[in-house]
């Protein structure tokens, strides 16, 4: 395809790639980083400390989560690294936001198309809270014109199907570099959980299963603003040699533990758009349980690289069943679907037809 001028856009919270933490700067590096190899001309617009290949433009000096400046809020940050990406906007053919909503407000205020990647959860909203249609025809009708010149793309179809307008956007999953992960065929005898340890997360229900089942569980990961639901309903199950909390991990020591589990536990209780520690642990050859809810059923192939469940005693019977699952399936499933290279491949189109739709659009807006 043509080599494209790429504007990269994230909301200062953390950097590119984050430290001691997973999530959508992650995915932004391993894009940016693949999008570079592919030729195209990159900008990221993130924190200084941020490491990238691409040309690097710093809008903070530090990530927002780090240290806060001048008491702003989160739309703060991602306006600030927005309106620094739109002021130079003739230097781009796309601009790529990861930063929410705040970018909606400026399509009808520039010439350069911008595509947003969805990276949070979307509610449906229930039909008795929305306006009647003729209230939506005379108040939205410009919202809606101005919601159709963006192209967004959702990581899951689950992420979609709650979508206001469903019809506007891609689904492209997230994808990880296969090369960050190194496959182990045998591992050590001990399950994981790993992430943040959050009500949400279900971090009390791995706990659970994994006492039911009788086996050695690792916690890894922050509690954070969770401190109290840690000590009521983490610690008093702790057992040297059966129930550990072994702190947050940096990557090295992320994919030890990975590449070393029997299986990962994934027990969300949330909407959770994507949940990239699934596909980290495959590429390790390490199976999932999860449960059925949120984007599990998309990215485990149930009974092939892990097992998909209703709730936590399921997951304990499938705890006794991991033998069956081939550890060399678990990466291959991730090599065909979930790779940075499949991934780029889906934004290289979405970028190529959002350009080609703005154009459309501006002719129709000269003609009328």
């Amino acid at each position: 395809m043509k080599k494209l001028r790429i504007a990269q856009v994230v909301s200062l919270q953390e950097s590119v790639p984050p430290k001691g933490k997973n999530g959508l700067e992650y995915v932004v590096h391993y894009l940016t980083e693949e999008l570079v190899k592919r030729g195209h001309n990159v900008t990221l617009f993130a924190t200084e400390n941020s490491k990238t290949s691409a040309r690097l433009i710093d809008v903070l000096p530090y990530p927002a989560a780090k240290k806060r400046l001048f008491g702003w809020g989160s739309t703060d940050y991602s306006m600030t690294a927005l309106t620094k990406a739109i002021g130079m906007e003739n230097e781009f053919d796309i601009i790529h936001t990861h930063i929410g909503r705040v970018s909606y407000y400026f399509t009808n205020l520039i010439k350069t198309p911008i595509v947003e990647t969805i990276h949070s959860p979307i509610h449906k909203i229930p039909k008795k809270y929305l306006p009647k249609k003729n209230i939506q025809d005379k108040y939205l009708k410009e919202s809606r014109a101005r919601y159709k010149k963006m192209h967004h793309v959702f990581v899951s179809k689950n992420q979609k199907k709650n979508a206001f307008m469903q019809n506007s956007g891609s689904v492209i999953h997230n994808g990880i570099d296969l090369g960050e992960f190194k496959f182990k065929k045998d591992p050590e005898d001990y399950y994981l959980y790993l992430g943040y340890i959050t009500p949400d997360k279900g971090a009390h229900l791995a706990v659970r299963s994994a006492r039911r089942a009788r086996v050695k569980l690792k916690l890894a990961g922050s509690y954070r603003y969770c401190e109290k639901y840690f000590k009521e309903e983490i610690k008093p199950y702790f057992k040297k040699g059966k129930i550990e909390y072994v702190g947050v991990v940096n990557p090295i020591q992320r994919n030890k533990l990975l590449g070393g589990a029997r299986a990962i536990l994934v027990p969300v209780e949330w909407e959770e758009p994507f949940g990239l520690i699934m596909t980290e642990a495959m590429a390790c050859g390490t199976p999932v349980i999860g449960f059925n809810r949120a984007a599990v059923s998309e990215i485990v192939k149930n009974e092939i690289t892990g097992f998909i469940v209703e709730n936590y005693m399921g997951m304990a019977r499938a705890i006794k069943k991991i033998d069956k699952i081939n550890r060399n399936e678990c990466r291959k499933h991730v090599e065909n679907h979930f790779s940075v290279e499949k991934m780029v491949d889906g934004y290289e189109k979405v970028y190529e037809k959002a350009i080609r739709n703005f154009k459309k659009q501006q002719i129709y807006d000269t003609k009328h």
